[in-house]
């Protein structure tokens, strides 16, 4: 072959690339139009990704019937879409030959382009399951801050500890804000009933109340035994949203709401316990909050056999947020473990309450 036959030859392929190319642009750019204009049935004469796709299945293929026994798709369709192909680009891909269905040189020089997008497409899908499948980033949570500390506290730390490439934002808030403000969050911590929303609920656990008071408390008073002798006793009144909080307490079908003195009035449950620890006051507090208090022997628990109807605990996350891997990971390991994460030892009032003793 001369030089100048060559020199023909590459400029006629080179023209032939920018010609398509060229029809490529065309087609992506009253694609986009008419998608953002709505007008979807204009579409009709643009190279669709099928029609796309079916190209290069064919190209590949050699044949068409190979190309409709490789993709489980029928001759008819795939011809159909490449036609479709053609008239759109204005180009003819394929022509027939003795030895099947032949890339003419436009097609070809389409195939090479194409197959960049699909490997680029791979890629991109790839790289999105390995995102998926890999728990990362951030995760907000919203809880009140009755007992955010010591369920979220445990829960967090144990997937901090399992997922490195998890992060956290926890905020706290009390009851009323989590049901009437607009907050922003993956997925919420709420006691109680189930909250009426939009999102979806999920039971964790049940929680149940007692009395509980320190040593030194029924050293210095006695131990009650009944409610008579509990209303002579100083208690810790905790107010929720302005509203006390009854000491209410079951026993078989019987329900009393107990009375007591009010010696501190506090709207933290952490205050409370640190009052009851202390030895100045009985407390009416959670089984699980005052958990390793008992087990060590800073609290006391007071006639046992009475006790609050249990309360649930629900975690609440948005609809769509759940196929979030990081979200569905931190709901379902929360309701998975929730039993374990309530009594999780993290920290409790009892030693420092001792070591400031030692100080006195």
């Amino acid at each position: 072959m001369s030089h100048e036959t060559a020199f023909f030859k590459n400029t006629y392929k080179l023209l032939l690339i920018s010609f398509i190319i060229a029809r490529i642009d065309e087609q992506i750019e009253l694609l986009v139009q008419n998608t953002e204009q709505g007008n979807l049935n204009e579409m009709s004469d643009t190279a669709d990704l099928k029609h796309i796709r079916a190209f290069v299945q064919i190209a590949r293929a050699g044949s068409l019937t190979r190309a409709a026994r490789d993709t489980n798709i029928a001759k008819a369709t795939l011809s159909h879409n490449l036609r479709r192909l053609e008239d759109a680009l204005e180009v003819e891909l394929l022509t027939r030959s003795a030895r099947g269905l032949v890339l003419t040189d436009a097609g070809r020089a389409y195939l090479e382009n194409c197959n960049r997008i699909f490997e680029s497409c791979e890629i991109a899908e790839s790289a999105a399951q390995r995102a998926h499948n890999t728990v990362s980033g951030k995760v907000r949570i919203a809880a009140s801050a009755e007992f955010g500390t010591s369920i979220l506290g445990a829960a967090s730390l144990y997937l901090a500890q399992a997922h490195a490439g998890l992060s956290f934002e926890v905020n706290m808030y009390t009851s009323q804000r989590l049901l009437t403000d607009q907050l922003e969050f993956d997925c919420m911590i709420f006691v109680g009933s189930a909250p009426d929303s939009n999102h979806l609920c999920r039971k964790m656990g049940t929680v149940s109340y007692g009395l509980y008071a320190s040593s030194s408390f029924v050293h210095d008073f006695g131990m009650p035994r009944g409610f008579d002798d509990i209303a002579e006793l100083n208690g810790i009144t905790y107010m929720r949203g302005g509203i006390e909080e009854l000491w209410t307490l079951v026993r078989g079908d019987h329900e009393v709401v107990c009375r007591y003195r009010p010696r501190f009035c506090v709207q933290d449950y952490w205050m409370a316990k640190y009052y009851a620890v202390s030895g100045v006051s009985l407390a009416y507090l959670p089984d699980f909050f005052v958990h390793h208090e008992v087990k060590l022997g800073g609290l006391i628990p007071l006639m046992p056999e009475w006790r609050s109807p249990e309360t649930a605990v629900w975690v609440v996350y948005p609809t769509r947020r759940y196929k979030n891997p990081r979200v569905k990971l931190l709901v379902d390991t929360l309701c998975e473990k929730f039993d374990q994460f309530v009594v999780h030892p993290g920290y409790s009032l009892l030693p420092q309450v001792l070591a400031d003793a030692q100080k006195f």
